[in-house]
């Protein structure tokens, strides 16, 4: 009853501590406009998806019928959110229209709460024919069958469009190192506040420390606390300890048991012989035989008499020394019960056991006359 209640005490220690490490109340729900597309969480809210205080000011996302999430830039520009790295708060934009080339000749990309980590240039070049170059990337968003338009980083390749005429123009990109630079696919942002950098490198996650006011704190969301993981330690190990100990102790109270045997109470090597070793059995009332015939009662094999073997080991018939029971040599001193019809004797224990069950004589099994 105590080990019972330990175990649900260490269960419940530990389960508390769980839910209280990974389940703060200040950290929101995380969204998912599709199932391929970025995780929507703190400081970004999903509208209709999430509360107001689960996003900060600035980080409004719409899903919309493509299950695309949107950002919406200066300028009523929507970009589609392609990735958001959360630990180095950087996001990765694209055009809707699947042509960003196009709208990095007048988008305006800087806002009061995104900015570039840097900027680099790109020449384009609009050509009457194609170039008979293959290092040079086409934009086909931006070419027909009339022209074709390339983009390279400025500065390469400037006398090879002048040679074939080709009309150039430069535009200033926001890039990010840890993404690649073909423009034509996606640009990068950055945001500075708030700063969760830290937070989230750390394996927690920021959340308002209130449900009002603007203040933010990181709470932890993965992995467990040095409290947590003393609870699941407490909670886990000692059931395990506790059970492994009764084992041992349970399986070496069988082994002293099963050592202390009396090979007299060993089942012999027969299948018309009962089994005389089992606890149970020796507590047994008679019952019937699969012959049909039921057992003696404890009195009248109590009437049998007995015999004693002498000091020297000599039985009352000669070479008569095993008990064709159990098979064991009689020893000196020995008590056994002699069957009163037929004068057969056997060790005392095997034979009562023996006319419990089976009104017979084992070597001669001849009912009449003990029953």
């Amino acid at each position: 009853m105590a080990s019972s209640s330990v175990i649900f005490f260490s269960f419940f220690l530990s389960l508390s501590l769980r839910v209280s490490a990974d389940n703060p109340g200040n950290v929101c729900p995380v969204s998912f406009c599709s199932p391929g597309g970025p995780e929507i969480r703190f400081p970004f809210q999903a509208i209709d998806h999430h509360l107001e205080q689960c996003g900060y000011p600035g980080f409004n996302l719409l899903c919309n019928v493509r299950g695309q999430a949107i950002l919406q830039l200066p300028n009523s520009q929507d970009f589609v959110v392609d990735h958001i790295d959360y630990k180095e708060q950087s996001v990765k934009l694209k055009d809707p229209g699947n042509c960003l080339a196009k709208r990095l000749q007048n988008s305006t990309f800087s806002s009061p709460v995104f900015t570039a980590q840097e900027y680099r240039s790109f020449t384009f070049a609009e050509c009457s024919f194609a170039l008979p170059v293959f290092r040079i990337k086409q934009v086909d968003c931006l070419s027909d069958k009339n022209h074709k338009t390339y983009v390279v980083p400025a500065g390469s390749f400037t006398g090879y469009f002048s040679a074939f005429r080709c009309r150039t123009w430069t535009v200033s990109v926001p890039v990010a190192q840890q993404y690649p630079t073909d423009i034509t696919e996606g640009v990068s942002l950055k945001w500075d506040a708030p700063d969760c950098r830290s937070c989230e490198k750390g394996g927690g996650r920021c959340g308002f420390k209130g449900s009002a006011g603007s203040n933010v704190g990181c709470f932890r969301k993965r992995g467990h606390s040095n409290r947590a993981q003393l609870g699941l330690l407490l909670g886990l190990g000692l059931p395990l300890l506790l059970c492994f100990s009764g084992l041992v102790f349970y399986l070496s109270s069988r082994t002293r048991v099963s050592g202390h045997h009396d090979p007299h109470d060993q089942p012999p090597n027969s299948s018309n012989v009962a089994d005389i070793t089992s606890p149970s059995s020796l507590l047994r009332e008679t019952r019937p035989a699969s012959n049909g015939v039921g057992g003696i009662d404890s009195v009248m094999i109590e009437s049998y008499p007995k015999i004693q073997v002498d000091d020297d080991g000599r039985m009352p018939r000669r070479n008569d020394n095993i008990c064709a029971i159990c098979l064991s040599e009689y020893q000196p001193k020995e008590t056994l019960r002699t069957i009163p019809k037929c004068g057969h004797y056997f060790h005392v224990q095997c034979i009562d056991q023996w006319l419990r069950q089976k009104a017979s004589c084992p070597l001669c099994r001849n009912h009449k006359g003990y029953v």
